[in-house]
């Protein structure tokens, strides 16, 4: 079957405009408004330290801001603190239950493949560099990641004062003060690559976390259900609309987000053509790719490297990226060992069954205690957010 705005999938059509240049240049031409206003706004008034204090403090489900928050402040969340009319709540929660309760599988596929892909871009590499920090200290980066995704997972994450939804607010404003410091930090920036951080690339950063691991998790034989596989994907299209990727003014507008996996799949594959480097032309995207490979190898146990098992991280990144991605990161791929292949998608789907077979939600509970236990001990609690102005704020969020 097919119609105006595409083929169609089943019941679903696929809208065409996701590998249209002309559409993803309109992305790329713009950047989220409100928050960038906002930030102009602290600085102009000298409030950016005091809400960089408030977010050292603000957490998740609290109902008032300080008393002496800025006014800037206070209007950006009064206006960006209700829940999106449309999104289906129930959905949003199985998708945070999915990513828990198979957060080992997905973890892997976010450090091998997820995380080195978005590096093949410059125009995600570049700005990631500013801070030197990035590269010396990738494990905190990670944390950080992983913070967001326990957040967003939450019960209740997208109501107003919900983990998602505050996030979503904090991360906006650092975005606006990443923009800021992108022109004095990378002047050249803007004119290889368009508007730093800008609905283009904070579509495919989303992505990453979402159509990535599912693509992954198939490539390494552990797909999930369909079913599972929208409903993780449909919770980083809540969050990205939360993000302000939006048509300007326009925040019920879902038109800038693809709205199934197959739609997403579409997008990240043009974003791959329009973006993705040689590894000759994108130096900082090698580094930051051996470095997070480095960092993985690390954390295997040392009984695992007495075994021979050191190659298994970097045998799991050929796989999911294949040879010519292994090419464009600068690491040399591996090839043959089907045994230790084969017997990772096997560990893998051993553990899709056990958490499949688990009682009620107890899989999502360990999946969360797990996660979020593994920040505290190395960041001595949750992570923190701030608007950055200048390079000692940009090397703290690093």
């Amino acid at each position: 079957m097919e119609d105006a705005v595409g083929n169609a999938v089943g019941d679903a059509p696929i809208d065409s405009r996701w590998d249209d240049d002309t559409f993803l240049d309109e992305l790329r031409a713009q950047t989220d408004v409100t928050a960038d206003e906002t930030v102009a706004a602290l600085v102009r008034d000298g409030g950016v330290a005091a809400v960089n204090r408030i977010f050292a403090t603000l957490r998740a489900d609290d109902r008032e801001l300080p008393a002496d928050a800025p006014a800037p402040l206070r209007d950006f969340i009064a206006a960006t603190e209700a829940p999106l009319p449309d999104l289906d709540f129930d959905r949003l929660q199985r998708g945070g239950d999915v990513f828990l309760r198979h957060g080992f599988s997905a973890a892997i596929v976010l450090l091998l493949d997820s995380l080195p892909q978005g590096y093949s871009a410059p125009c995600l590499s570049r700005l990631l560099t500013i801070s030197d920090d990035l590269g010396t200290h990738p494990y905190k980066r990670l944390m950080g990641v992983l913070q967001l995704l326990v957040d967003i997972s939450q019960a209740r994450a997208f109501t107003p004062g919900g983990r998602a939804t505050v996030q979503a607010q904090k991360m906006r404003l650092l975005h606006a003060g990443v923009r800021l410091q992108a022109h004095r930090f990378r002047p050249d920036y803007q004119r290889r690559f368009g508007l730093p951080v800008n609905h283009e690339d904070m579509l495919a950063t989303s992505m990453g976390f979402s159509w990535l691991v599912i693509s992954g998790l198939r490539t390494l034989g552990a797909s999930l259900r369909p079913e599972e596989e929208e409903d993780l994907y449909y919770l980083w299209y809540g969050f990205s609309r939360m993000m302000g990727i939006h048509p300007p003014g326009r925040p019920d507008d879902d038109h800038y987000v693809p709205r199934t996996v197959a739609e997403a799949e579409i997008f990240y594959d043009a974003y791959a053509r329009r973006q993705y480097a040689a590894a000759e032309d994108n130096p900082d995207g090698v580094m930051l790719s051996r470095v997070n490979l480095k960092m993985v190898e690390d954390l295997l146990p040392r009984w695992t490297r007495w075994l021979g098992l050191g190659i298994l991280p970097r045998l799991v990144m050929t796989r999911l990226l294949g040879e010519d991605g292994m090419e464009r990161v600068g690491i040399p791929a591996v090839t043959g060992h089907r045994f230790l292949g084969g017997g990772l998608g096997l560990v893998l789907r051993t553990c899709q069954r056990l958490t499949d077979d688990c009682p009620g939600h107890l899989a999502e509970r360990l999946g969360r205690l797990a996660f979020q236990e593994m920040i505290d001990v190395s960041r001595g609690g949750e992570v923190t957010f701030c608007v950055p102005v200048n390079l000692e704020e940009l090397h703290s969020l690093a």
